[in-house]
């Protein structure tokens, strides 16, 4: 059999290298083997974490406050729930034995003592994944704008010209998936805001719990998180978000127009 008969189990970045057959065999033998024991690696994170039971029960609360709640409540309701989980994340990520205690770090003048340092270290030292804590920092200026003012009756202003509406679109792959069939775009400003917290939120929560695990377990986290086999926290997570999403689009078509 000819070297070129062989050319094509070669991936294309190893197969456009200038080298010799041999020397790109001796590549892709390598990277396969890496592959098959990171995915026997991930396998086995999935089936650990598949024993144990997440707690979501918060999660539902929150969910259940984010289709029902007043819109101009919901930013700052959201963040102190963020809040509190980043705090966990923390907790976890810090290593022992730092002098005063992980608690100096996450108060007072500490260098992680509130909201926004906590999502720029998050998302500047992989605590959690960096376009997660960004979307997460747009609710919180929007939460700041908020809090300092006395004029605000509703989110419509944020979302015409303000972050909010960068924020990733998760209700129009939804709406392909005809998850919000009974709606009729273009969607209400604050329906968007209300699916969109509910998924953001759902993957901080799962992330909390399992991101710094897959880093402990020296796994490339998004891999192990979001690709196969499915953790079934995932799953459980996932049921909430399609469960709530259609009762905030059921509560909008209910509205009189």
């Amino acid at each position: 059999m000819l070297e070129d008969d062989n050319a094509d189990w070669f991936d294309p970045d190893i197969a456009a290298l200038s080298l010799d057959f041999g020397e790109k065999a001796g590549l892709q033998i390598y990277r396969n083997y890496t592959r098959s024991f990171e995915q026997h690696a991930i396998k086995r994170f999935v089936e650990v974490l598949n024993k144990e039971a997440i707690d979501l029960s918060q999660y539902e609360k929150l969910t259940s406050r984010i289709a029902s709640e007043e819109g101009r409540y919901l930013p700052v309701i959201i963040c102190a729930f963020a809040d509190d989980l980043l705090k966990k994340a923390f907790k976890a990520a810090l290593p022992d034995g730092i002098p005063g205690g992980k608690a100096s770090m996450m108060s007072g003048y500490g260098p992680i003592s509130d909201f926004a340092k906590r999502i720029q270290l998050a998302y500047a030292f992989d605590v959690l994944s960096g376009d997660l804590m960004s979307e997460l920092d747009k609710v919180r200026v929007v939460r700041n704008r908020i809090s300092h003012s006395w004029d605000v009756f509703d989110l419509t202003q944020f979302f015409e010209g303000g972050s909010l509406s960068s924020i990733h679109p998760i209700e129009e792959l939804l709406a392909e998936r005809e998850v919000l069939c009974d709606l009729q775009e273009p969607f209400d400003p604050l329906v968007v805001f209300r699916i969109r917290m509910v998924w953001i939120v759902g993957r901080l929560v799962y992330e909390v719990a399992a991101y710094h695990r897959a880093k402990t377990a020296k796994l490339e986290p998004h891999k192990a998180l979001y690709g196969k086999p499915v953790p079934e926290w995932l799953g459980s997570i996932t049921r909430i978000a399609f469960n709530t999403t259609r009762t905030i689009a059921a509560n909008e078509v209910r509205l009189p127009k």
